[in-house]
């Protein structure tokens, strides 16, 4: 019974200098090598589970608006390139960023790829909508005010004009959906806007002359 006691003793104290890590980890780093005197609390491993991995992304304010937890989003890692992966937004920063105006979002990987190296600059792709039919225009023809609306030059009735239009999202290969205030068979002239004043007689280029 006293050799019982004794064992038990001898594995309580052998607990207490038993490191164990409190998931499934994988060890991204140690501190301190066999034999080295630790102080309290002083860390020895730095561990990672690596089905928790999230990105950080950093999105322009200007952009962030349509944000929320849960959209999907693709990822592409610097280190493979021909591939994407599917995540989610999984957190949203309450602050900004004040000198990059950029808000930062944590996007979680739906299925994390097997390898995985934390710090690596990765490409983060957010599905904010789904427009199963729009009206988009370049957004380099438009001369937004802010207020969500924008100006174009457009061709009605062969003459040209000014128009405000309601705009709504941005597609990342600068288009621009145009919510309202076009006329149907209204065309938004393409070309610069140097010399263009409203009334004067134009054409669209397909039609045999240049506005």
């Amino acid at each position: 019974e006293q050799a019982r006691s004794s064992e038990g003793l001898e594995r309580a104290r052998l607990a207490k200098h038993t490191l164990t890590a409190p998931y499934d980890a994988v060890v991204v780093s140690r501190r301190h090598e066999l034999g080295t005197a630790l102080g309290p609390g002083e860390p020895v491993f730095t561990v990672m589970d690596p089905t928790s991995v999230w990105i950080a992304a950093y999105v322009d304010e200007a952009a962030a608006g349509p944000l929320q937890v849960g959209q999907p989003a693709r990822i592409r890692l610097r280190s493979l390139p021909g591939r994407s992966f599917a995540g989610r937004v999984a957190r949203i920063d309450v602050e900004s960023d004040r000198v990059s105006e950029e808000r930062r979002v944590a996007v979680a990987f739906d299925a994390p790829p097997a390898s995985l190296h934390l710090g690596e600059q990765a490409e983060v792709e957010i599905e904010v909508a789904r427009l199963p039919q729009a009206l988009l225009a370049p957004a380099v023809l438009l001369s937004e005010d802010g207020e969500g609306h924008a100006i174009a030059w457009t061709l009605e009735a062969g003459r040209l004009a000014r128009r405000r239009l309601a705009t709504g999202h941005r597609l990342l290969d600068g288009r621009v959906e145009v919510g309202g205030g076009l006329p149907d068979g209204t065309q938004v002239v393409a070309g610069p806007a140097t010399g263009l004043r409203e009334g004067r007689r134009a054409k669209a280029e397909g039609a045999g002359a240049r506005p």
